[in-house]
């Protein structure tokens, strides 16, 4: 008989070993049992959208190994979600630091069926992270991989938190359902130091809630409306462009994504002009040149617009200046990348490392790189990052890690804030993984990125394409098969549309603010005869009271000098008196310089007439009276 469970809000209680634990949740004699709550989890392993799930916490305490803290459970109608915090930063599927971490589920609260890894617990799942599948413990008792349980974790680097996803329909060896009750029990234990939550001898149970939750809003695979332009990095797998077998794939894929600029890595044997040929025939610009292609290491970039720069010397990533539609911006950087991959954690760190010291360089005046102030950056690609949270770090915060090598960096935007991780979820799920690949021992996992400098670009929208995942209905219209992105790569395309900022065209010259010498006075001609950055319209580079068009256009005085003609008045006195011609320095050829005749320093004119008006009278009476008594030199 199952004894009654009382309901509670935050209810502290002692377990079998008195060790306290907290539960939002309810207590049951030697059981932890929780009603679901089903809650619509984003799986990119930030964590924000668990606030309200239920959760079970095991303070810290002095253990030998690994201390398992605190437990949290949801579900919505496709998924189990789990997330987990430990003490320490660890990866979930690799022993970088020492752990042989287990989940543990009862799926169908029968402790006689199933392994039990302690009394009145009977485990069908039980899931091996470090060995990368997963024990399916019925009749008969097999080993399944994580693909056969639909099993997504997050983040792929070390952290002290996971979140992980599980299919609530797999049917993992093809006959028993994973789930044939709606109350489960959970575990997970670390196995080396001894720690499971929760405690020996008492249980986890969730029951799931099948609620009705909102379903991902499809995001349509269309560029937003408005100025901006569309990025996509895509790692082709193995020359993928050019293998005949896949190429069809490709073409659909590019095609319904339609971006300006393509950033393919895993090209080695692949070259520019192939590339260029293959977009020309699937996404034509119109133009007599077509699409610009630029090869460095297995990395092509592909562009609508020209190639200003290149800067082929970085490992594994390739800064190019894109000239973009001056209706769009300023010529733009993109910088494609295909870090080291798998173990080589080093050479992933030196190689973000050495990119960070490149940025260092490109906004410090006088260096080997010099960027204009401002200039966006895009940086996407494979960052193949399945070790140290610190490689993301770096490309983010600017920290280097081998300053004795590359120096010291500042944060890498513009405004010395962190570069913004675009994060794109799946078009069609609540999903953000990038690679997939069943048939390999580790699970899905996000390794591709798309990073910005949001000081100066706006993200209008990102998102990844996997035709899998997609509906017949919305498959259709993008001229997509659901095989596509399977049959094309490993990798799915991460694709974002951004604007940049100060695109407002405030005086209506057809010039982005962002992009105008002179953006509250109109100047479509954006004369600027000192490039020094600011139009004629709206400079006064001398200092004399004109602007620098007025002296060009209007009097033809030079606009770096602010006496054109010598005489000791300036140019913009002499324009607005209207008396003397700023480029003659004797306006009136009486041999007197303009200046010193308005100073009366050229001998005398009219005896007593002080003040010059051609008349003897009251004012120049009063002139002298005023001057009587004075000294001269």
């Amino acid at each position: 008989m199952e004894p009654p469970f009382f309901w509670y809000h935050r209810h502290e209680i002692s377990d079998l070993s008195g060790m306290r634990m907290t539960l939002t949740a309810c207590l049951a004699l030697g059981a932890l049992f929780c009603s679901g709550q089903a809650a619509p989890i984003l799986m990119d392993g930030l964590f924000d959208d668990w606030t309200s799930t239920q959760t079970l916490a095991d303070p810290p305490a002095a253990e030998a190994g690994i201390d398992v803290l605190q437990l949290w459970v949801t579900n919505d109608a496709d998924y189990l979600y789990v997330s987990v915090e430990f003490d320490t930063e660890l990866d979930l599927t690799d022993n970088l630091v020492a752990h042989n971490l287990f989940l543990y589920i009862d799926a169908d609260m029968d402790a006689s069926t199933g392994w039990n890894p302690q009394a009145d617990f009977g485990s069908e799942l039980g899931i091996n992270f470090n060995d990368l599948f997963a024990y399916y413990d019925v009749v008969p008792a097999t080993t399944v991989n994580f693909s056969d349980i639909g099993f997504h974790p997050a983040p792929t680097v070390t952290s002290n938190r996971f979140e992980m996803a599980i299919r609530r329909d797999a049917v993992p060896d093809g006959v028993n359902p994973l789930f044939p009750e709606n109350t489960i029990r959970l575990m997970v234990r670390e196995t080396l130091g001894g720690d499971q939550i929760p405690n020996a001898g008492t249980f986890f149970e969730y029951t799931f809630d099948d609620t009705v939750l909102p379903t991902p809003s499809p995001i349509g695979l269309e560029a937003p409306t408005g100025n901006n332009f569309r990025v996509c990095a895509y790692n082709v797998l193995a020359n993928g462009l050019v293998n005949a077998s896949r190429q069809q794939a490709f073409e659909r894929i590019c095609s319904a994504i339609d971006a300006e600029v393509f950033l393919f890595s895993e090209c080695g044997s692949t070259s520019t002009t192939q590339v260029k040929s293959l977009l020309d025939s699937w996404l034509p610009t119109g133009t007599a040149a077509g699409w610009y292609t630029i090869k460095d290491e297995d990395l092509i970039t592909a562009s609508i617009w020209p190639i200003l720069d290149s800067w082929p010397s970085i490992d594994s990533q390739f800064p190019v200046l894109l000239d973009i539609d001056p209706a769009l911006g300023v010529p733009t950087v993109v910088i494609n990348c295909h870090l080291a991959c798998c173990a080589n954690d080093a050479g992933r760190q030196e190689e973000v490392d050495e990119m960070m010291a490149w940025m260092e360089d490109a906004k410090t005046p006088g260096g080997a790189v010099d960027l204009d102030l401002n200039t966006p950056i895009i940086y996407g690609g494979d960052l193949n990052l399945v070790g140290y949270a610190q490689q993301l770090t770096t490309l983010l915060t600017g920290e280097i890690v081998d300053t004795g090598t590359f120096g010291t960096a500042s944060p890498p935007d513009w405004d010395d804030s962190p570069w913004t991780d675009v994060v794109p979820r799946h078009t069609d799920a609540n999903l953000t993984y990038t690679w997939r690949d069943d048939g390999d021992g580790y699970p899905p996992g996000r390794l591709d990125f798309m990073i910005y400098s949001d000081a100066v670009l706006n993200l209008e929208q990102g998102y990844v394409i996997q035709t899998e995942g997609m509906p017949a209905e919305r498959l259709t219209p993008y001229g997509l098969l659901s095989s596509d992105t399977g049959t094309a790569s490993d990798h799915f395309p991460v694709v974002g549309d951004f604007s940049q900022v100060g695109l407002t065209d405030s005086d209506t010259d057809g010039l982005p603010d962002i992009n105008d010498n002179c953006p509250d006075i109109p100047n479509p001609d954006q004369a600027d005869w000192n490039a020094n950055g600011t139009g004629d319209v709206c400079e006064d580079s001398d200092g004399d009271g004109l602007l620098d068009s007025e002296e060009l256009l209007t009097y033809g005085t030079d606009p770096g000098n602010m006496d054109t003609d010598g005489d000791g008045l300036t140019d913009g006195l002499e324009a607005e008196a209207g008396t003397t011609d700023p480029n003659l320095s004797d306006t009136n050829s009486n041999g007197c310089p303009d200046g010193l005749e308005a100073l009366e320093q050229c001998g005398p004119g009219c005896e007593g007439d002080l003040d010059a008006d051609g008349i003897i009278g009251t004012g120049d009476l009063l002139s002298l009276l005023g001057a009587f008594g004075n000294t001269c030199d």
